[in-house]
């Protein structure tokens, strides 16, 4: 391609402007989060090499022309770095709820008088020190006691405190003169006591924002937490009879689990976006022991195809039907209630899968879930129990086994 060609896209580039956006943009080949000639001195460097770079933007294996028209488009693209990594809304007694701020580039940023706040309408409730700084791939915690609830602390305006039964927080950037007026917000759902939230990267790209194994404060972020008890295989189009639907689920621990808080004397739930809501059995409520699962159907006399093993624990769930173009599965504990009265569930288990012809609804325009699990006989299978399981990754279609284990 000529100079001539290349100036002009980068000029296109250029008139594109920037975005501000949450993670940095393709084209950033130094780590800086904006694409600059930096960046563009890496591109040459490997122009018309074969290897699979990071440099290789269309990953067709070889940097030709093609990656340089998608480097033109994102040419002096800036995005901010620094993102709501972990927070802990839960603490107990005298303990401090706290958020840890990331900054996912290769250079410092200045944090100094940002804002941070868990009201849409009030963003400034507590200022961040001037001056403060995260060092590349760096952490920034801070702790209600010691920050934006202290009384102490000059930053806080409007003291505040996360709540366990979940909301969104805020992060402002104000009039910082490198990413000005930025507004970076994150919402988190009921959580245990100790359990934090944190930012998982899906095999899409994509980053869910979940409950963890662990708490990890100024380090990087533990697995998610899976478990005790998943759902494990769904079949949501059966090929003929469409009362013939299923959810398994199976108890992954190595303890006996009851699907049943003594505490509120409430049973767990299975529900999804469309109308099905599982609520588990009261008298006597559900134990289901180590590796043993439990088959949620919609109709007992559609599943006689299928030869359930005898011994497995079986229930109806009589109304509602899933979604054959995909939907949210959650399997759901109770949590506690809000000043009104509300009852908050706590996710166990969360599956959003498709049926494989909806591309509109994924980053790379591909839509990953397998189209065999919609109507031709297979179901959604997980491949392995004990891993994240809201990623397509971990799913495949698969001759429906209900109640049995399995390979």
């Amino acid at each position: 391609m000529s100079v001539k060609g290349i100036l002009l896209i980068m000029v296109v580039g250029l008139l594109l402007g920037a975005a501000a956006r949450a993670q940095c943009p393709p084209g950033d080949f130094n780590g800086d989060c904006r694409v600059d000639v930096a960046d563009f001195a890496l591109f040459a460097h490997q122009w018309r090499t074969t290897a699979k770079t990071p440099e290789d933007l269309s990953h067709d294996g070889r940097v030709d022309g093609a990656d340089l028209s998608l480097f033109g488009t994102h040419w002096l693209q800036k995005n901010c770095p620094i993102v709501i990594n972990e927070l802990l809304a839960h603490a107990h007694a005298e303990a401090s709820d706290w958020i840890e701020l990331y900054n996912a580039s290769s250079v410092p940023v200045n944090v100094g008088g940002w804002f941070l706040s868990d009201s849409k309408n009030d963003l400034t409730r507590y200022q961040i020190a001037v001056g403060t700084t995260i060092e590349p791939h760096g952490y920034l915690v801070l702790y209600q006691t010691l920050h934006f609830a202290n009384p102490f602390d000059p930053g806080v305006r409007t003291p505040f405190g996360f709540t366990e039964n979940g909301e969104t927080v805020y992060l402002y950037s104000g009039e910082d003169e490198v990413f000005p007026d930025h507004l970076i917000e994150q919402s988190f759902g009921p959580s245990e006591t100790w359990h934090s939230f944190g930012r998982y990267r899906t095999s899409l790209g994509t980053y869910d924002f979940v409950t963890m194994s662990e708490p990890t404060p100024g380090a990087a972020n533990a697995y998610p937490r899976v478990g005790p008890v998943v759902i494990e295989e769904i079949m949501y189009h059966p090929a003929s009879d469409g009362d013939a639907e299923y959810v398994e689920l199976l108890n992954i621990s190595g303890a006996a689990v009851t699907l049943f808080d003594f505490l509120m004397m409430l049973p767990w739930r299975l529900t999804d976006d469309t109308g099905v809501n599982v609520r588990l059995p009261v008298d006597p409520p559900v134990t289901l022991l180590p590796g043993e699962p439990l088959l949620l159907i919609r109709d007992a006399t559609a599943m006689r195809p299928y030869h359930v093993p005898a011994g497995v624990q079986t229930l109806p769930w009589g109304s509602g039907k899933l979604d054959n173009a995909g939907g949210r599965l959650r399997l759901l504990k109770p949590g506690d209630e809000d000043i009104s009265g509300a009852r908050y569930w706590i996710a166990v288990d969360t599956v959003n899968y498709s049926d494989g012809a909806h591309a509109q609804r994924f980053p790379d325009g591909i839509d990953p879930w397998p189209v065999e699990a919609d109507g031709p006989g297979s179901s959604l299978t997980r491949l392995a129990p004990t891993r994240y399981g809201n990623d397509p990754n971990n799913w495949h279609a698969a001759l429906p086994t209900p109640g049995s284990v399995h390979d």
